[in-house]
């Protein structure tokens, strides 16, 4: 199998993914393949098919939970990240990363991904997660996705993406559906302003997030009505560790890698806080992370 994947893209075998996931976890996995462009990953799927291997698509690993070896090959589509902005349209490959894009248009004078700015992702795992900040997220721009459903290429409008809170079409879907391109709508904004609203921003992150620690940023959807960083902090979990995962300090929404914590450690510190929540608050939070086996 591998042979068969080296003649069609760059393969890395046993990798260490602790580069490839925020949390900054140890893990390896059988073998990442790096496809150039839409044949390639076409090829790759039917190789992996072919011999029954496992297989998930990865962004910048900023929403995953990813196991201590993962058995099977992960498609790192970091080489689809062309983009370009005609008429106030942007359209981007899916493996853009949503923060430098966002601050490329910004400083352009283009309004509508500034919110974006701080978001640690690419922009197929932004769609594929509906991410957002500040009142705003990523369905209220755009305007289609291009997908390989597994047997075709399909465009979906944004009314067919079925957006939610932290969730989309895709995420709902036990379908192995792929994000390959987006279309986003921008509007020309005043350069200045955009940027300092950009620095306002920025320095709210910098004073009410845990930005000095590995973590996947967020971990909880919040209740309709309640805020889950207030939830757990009002519980006393800030602090609060199973191994070196802990509840941050600064935001109690927040999980840290405190050292050299595992994913057994995270997923059990996750099933602490529901746990707790729902004890107390009869909640049941949501993880916004997937959790990779």
């Amino acid at each position: 199998m591998i042979n068969d994947l080296n003649k069609i893209c760059t393969v890395k075998e046993d990798v260490d993914l602790k580069d490839y996931n925020t949390f900054r976890l140890e893990s390896k996995c059988m073998a990442m393949v790096f496809p150039d462009n839409f044949e390639g990953l076409l090829e790759t799927i039917e190789i992996l098919k072919k011999h029954k291997t496992s297989y998930f698509v990865i962004g910048n690993g900023s929403n995953i939970i990813l196991p201590e070896y993962y058995d099977g090959v992960i498609i790192n589509l970091s080489n689809f990240n062309k983009y370009e902005i005609k008429d106030n349209i942007l359209t981007a490959d899916c493996g853009c990363m949503l923060n430098n894009l966002a601050s490329k248009v910004t400083n352009l004078g283009y309004a509508g991904l500034d919110f974006a700015t701080g978001i640690p992702g690419t922009i197929g795992g932004s769609i594929y997660g509906n991410a957002g900040c500040f009142g705003s997220s990523m369905s209220n721009i755009v305007e289609s996705v291009t997908i390989f459903d597994g047997k075709k290429v399909k465009v979906l409008n944004n009314s067919d993406m079925k957006f939610g809170y932290r969730t989309s079409l895709l995420k709902d879907s036990k379908n192995k559906w792929i994000i390959l391109s987006c279309t986003i709508k921008l509007s020309k904004g005043n350069k200045d302003e955009l940027k300092a609203l950009v620095l306002e921003r920025t320095n709210k992150r910098i004073a009410t997030q845990d930005l000095t620690h590995p973590s996947n940023g967020s971990m909880f959807r919040n209740p309709e009505g309640y805020a889950a960083g207030k939830l757990i902090d009002d519980l006393g979990l800030k602090g609060y560790k199973i191994g070196d995962a802990m509840v941050s300090n600064i935001h109690a929404n927040f999980i840290i890698n405190d050292g050299n914590a595992t994913s057994e450690d995270i997923i059990k510190l996750v099933d602490k806080i529901k746990s707790e929540v729902k004890k107390n608050y009869n909640i049941d939070l949501v993880l916004e992370q997937e959790i990779i086996k």
